[in-house]
């Protein structure tokens, strides 16, 4: 072989079939995609199961001559030698360097699909599996509770105190169960309280994205929150107990002021009435127990107490007959009223039956104190709904020598009496006294 042939064909051997200027600049381009890629690998590799590239990067020496290599999967078969940049065209018909030009733009076209790839999966991860995998937390129970009227309206009943609004607090949830249709089921507990009473509830709710919530009939009426959540309250129970008395009563609309007892869940209240009279004054006093049980307060009545005040001077003084049944009572006067007793004294003078009989006169230590009305004396119920009778026993200086008065104080500064005392009757013309007794039945009017 001669000098030439050999010079030509070590020349031919030295020129690498990718010492390219095209192949150079197509290799550093993809290395610079790799490169990108590569903060990518391991979500590719676990969410969309795209297994990692065993070949290791493109080895970017320079353009010196040195050869430079796509990763194995992309390496195109080996081409014949190329003697020349303008050498002969290949047994197809093409130039040679142009098959390796293609394989080139096969290569970025790769890439750039795995790079979108690796952008919709990177999406996904941050948009949209956060949405799946989201469960409705505390503070989404708690815009939904606070939504709901029958909860925000408490569970008890407002009589006797003052309606106030309700707060809602410590909302826990206790228990959540996704279903196959994509909705939770959520069991909270959480505390609502007003100025009167405090309830702990217990209340299962309906949950789902808002964009899902036409597909379940409880969420008709469901409203959106402010996180895209749709939810409504299926059913609530609560135990109720008050932390105030009764504020008010319409029997008492002064002076109202209970006793609350937060251990018994009781209020007191003694309701003392006052009413006059022209011969006094009666206290009557009626306790009153609220209680509360669990719902609402109940209202219930003692025994009745009455406290009468006498005034002595009112009733004592001369009293005089307004009708002719009283006539015969010459005079009439009370005196030494005695408070502490209620008892007092009526000294009188009645003129006796028959022209040879004389007057009689007497004293007679009463006592007064109230009743209740009766067939004859209901037409002397004073203001505080008691009739006030006296009796007593005494002295006549006639007859025998006693004497009995019972009587009903009236309305108006009179007393209604019926006087029975011993008296002696002359005979006429012949014969010997007797011991008889009379009764006087009328009204006096103090003068």
């Amino acid at each position: 072989m001669s000098d030439t042939t050999h010079r030509d064909e070590q020349e031919t051997r030295e020129l690498a079939p990718t010492a390219t200027t095209a192949f150079a600049d197509a290799c550093e381009v993809a290395g610079q995609a790799m490169l990108d890629l590569h903060e990518h690998d391991q979500a590719l590799e676990t969410l969309a199961h795209i297994p990692l590239s065993a070949t290791a990067m493109l080895n970017l020496n320079t353009r010196s001559g040195g050869t430079q290599e796509l990763p194995a999967g992309l390496r195109p078969m080996d081409a014949p030698s190329v003697e020349a940049p303008d050498a002969a065209a290949t047994p197809s018909g093409e130039v040679a360097g142009k098959p390796r030009r293609r394989w080139v733009r096969r290569a970025l076209a790769v890439i750039a699909s795995v790079a979108v790839v690796a952008a919709a999966v990177a999406a996904f991860v941050v948009l949209v599996l956060p949405e799946l995998m989201a469960e409705p937390d505390e503070a989404v129970v708690t815009e939904i509770l606070a939504a709901d009227p029958d909860i925000m309206d408490g569970f008890a009943v407002n009589d006797y105190v003052q309606e106030t609004p309700y707060e809602l607090s410590d909302v826990a949830v206790t228990g959540l169960t996704k279903g196959d249709d994509g909705a939770f089921t959520v069991d909270a507990t959480a505390t609502v309280v007003n100025e009167s009473f405090e309830s702990d509830v217990t209340a299962t709710l309906l949950i789902a994205r808002a964009d899902d919530k036409d597909r379940f009939p409880d969420l008709a009426h469901a409203q959106e929150d402010a996180s895209g959540w749709a939810g409504t309250v299926l059913q609530a129970t609560a135990s109720t107990k008050a932390i105030a008395g009764v504020t008010f009563d319409p029997a008492f609309p002064e002076g109202f002021a209970p006793t609350f007892d937060a251990a018994a869940q009781t209020c007191t209240f003694t309701a003392s009435t006052e009413y006059s009279f022209w011969f006094g004054a009666d206290t009557v006093s009626t306790p009153v127990t609220y209680a509360f049980d669990g719902n609402a307060w109940l209202r219930s009545e003692g025994e009745r107490t009455s406290t009468v005040t006498y005034d002595g001077t009112a009733l004592q003084g001369d009293y005089a007959p307004t009708d002719v049944d009283a006539a015969s009572v010459a005079s009439f006067t009370i005196s030494n009223f005695d408070p502490a007793t209620n008892t007092f004294a009526v000294e009188y003078r009645a003129v006796a039956p028959g022209l040879g009989s004389s007057a009689v006169s007497g004293v007679i230590s009463c006592s007064i104190s109230p009743a209740e009305p009766g067939d004859t004396t209901g037409g002397y119920v004073q203001v505080d709904g008691a009739v006030y009778t006296f009796a007593g026993e005494g002295s006549s200086s006639g007859g025998e020598g006693t004497a009995y008065l019972q009587g009903v104080v009236g309305l108006d500064g009179t007393l209604v009496i019926s006087l029975t005392c011993d008296y002696t009757r002359r005979p006429l013309l012949f014969g010997e006294p007797t011991n008889e007794t009379m009764e006087i039945a009328g009204t006096l009017m103090h003068s």
